[in-house]
């Protein structure tokens, strides 16, 4: 299974016990680790990851950089190039201009989703509650691939025969 993730997924894996979205964002890579499955992210994250961590957090700047490596393997993330989905970002855009607008939704979200419909995702997991995780946003972005927050995904992500796959009791 190929699992689709936003930039705020890692940084929730990284932050301090107890913040949103940190325990299942754990879990989840758990999962992802054990099995045959691997997630698939934008290449935004190598710019967005660095900077909410140091916006975010008190970790210090060498450290930053030192957690990319493990949280790439604690994902088996593959890091997509930029390039390739753009003109499908622009597409979405133009979709969706009028809650865009509306939301004041950055263009990047449009990227990352992009990236992750373009790859065959399965799902998306974010924690954007101001815009993707909207219901309104939510329902939309649904048409093209199923959206997800950590604990969401945490909960219908099981593991079958080495496998992660959706249970199907709690599918949406």
């Amino acid at each position: 299974m190929k699992i689709g993730l936003d930039s705020s997924v890692l940084v929730a894996s990284v932050k301090k016990v107890g913040e949103p979205y940190h325990a299942s964002s754990l879990k989840l890579s758990h999962r992802i680790s054990q099995g045959d499955s691997f997630s698939v992210a934008s290449a935004l994250v190598l710019l967005e990851v660095p900077s909410a961590l140091t916006s975010s957090t008190r970790m210090p700047i060498e450290k930053i950089y030192e957690v990319a490596a493990p949280l790439q393997d604690a994902f088996k993330l593959r890091i997509m190039d930029f390039e390739n989905y753009t003109d499908l970002a622009g597409d979405l855009i133009f979709e969706l201009r009028e809650l865009k607008s509306r939301l004041e939704i950055p263009s990047a979200d449009f990227h990352h989703v992009a990236t992750s419909i373009r790859e065959g995702c399965d799902l998306f997991v974010t924690t954007d509650e101001r815009h993707i995780l909207r219901p309104e946003c939510r329902s939309r972005f649904e048409r093209h691939i199923k959206i997800a927050d950590p604990d969401e995904a945490s909960e219908r992500a099981v593991v079958e025969t080495g496998e992660l796959s959706l249970s199907p009791l709690n599918q949406v």
